[in-house]
């Protein structure tokens, strides 16, 4: 008789590279237990670190590292672990998930089914996640009257998920503000101080063209799972883009 697999190997889109810079990317991973079911009513775990913790509890190994810590996971790129969290949801609950979306045409509830197995995984490298350069139209005029049009980023961390989750309001731009703040590694000739100082009001003063390619490189371009997808409304025809749901992954009874 066929013993059940318990143990699957996959490939992360990125990779973790440790301290003496070797990169692990094959990971090992086990179906979801009622250790991590019970995560999700746990009111005390942030969004970022319910992930977190949720990686963690199936990761049986990442590349030949002794242990996948709760630090190491927080240490991964988000693209990696949203791949993880992919991963650990068609092992443990299959490839087809149900997602519900609302026509922006009449307002319609829209549900469909999603084939995890064939959505799209952009593959990448560690220069392509640390280094991502963004020359912006319009740029950010400082109060010396000079423009800063050059950007350098990284992609988000774990840690940056969670630090951005302990956030008390519930604006999801401020969020989102905080997240790209925290990815900037340098903007034209200004200082590491200035652009802490600034905060979140440097990337409010950006035009929205400039936004929306800051948003492209962090999200559209760059490796990791491809979320989005097009959704056609069967009651008017109008057809939209949506991203599909990783909240939705796990069917809790």
């Amino acid at each position: 008789m066929n013993q059940p697999r318990r143990e699957f190997q996959v490939e992360l889109p990125i990779g973790y590279t440790d301290e003496s810079g070797r990169l692990h990317r094959s990971v090992t991973i086990q179906k979801m237990r009622g250790h991590e079911e019970a995560l999700f009513y746990d009111t005390s775990l942030s969004a970022g670190r319910l992930i977190t913790e949720l990686i963690k509890g199936c990761v049986v190994r990442i590349g030949d590292l002794p242990e996948a810590t709760s630090q190491l996971v927080s240490r991964l790129f988000s693209a990696d672990r949203n791949y993880l969290v992919v991963q650990i949801r068609r092992v443990t609950l299959g490839d087809h998930v149900t997602s519900r979306y609302a026509c922006r045409g009449c307002g319609a509830e829209i549900s469909a089914v999603d084939d995890l197995g064939r959505i799209e995984v952009r593959r990448g490298d560690a220069a392509q996640a640390t280094a991502i350069q963004v020359e912006l139209e319009d740029g950010y005029r400082d109060n010396e009257g000079t423009v800063h049009r050059s950007l350098s980023l990284r992609l988000p961390r774990g840690e940056d998920e969670e630090f951005v989750a302990q956030m008390t309001d519930s604006d999801p731009l401020r969020m989102r503000d905080a997240l790209v703040l925290r990815c900037i590694q340098s903007f034209g000739t200004l200082r590491r101080a200035a652009l802490e100082g600034f905060g979140l009001k440097l990337l409010r003063d950006l035009t929205l063209g400039d936004r929306r390619r800051i948003y492209r490189a962090l999200d559209d371009d760059s490796p990791g799972v491809n979320f989005r997808r097009t959704v056609t409304c069967e009651r008017c025809g109008e057809a939209f883009k949506a991203v599909l749901e990783v909240s939705g992954f796990f069917e809790l009874g």
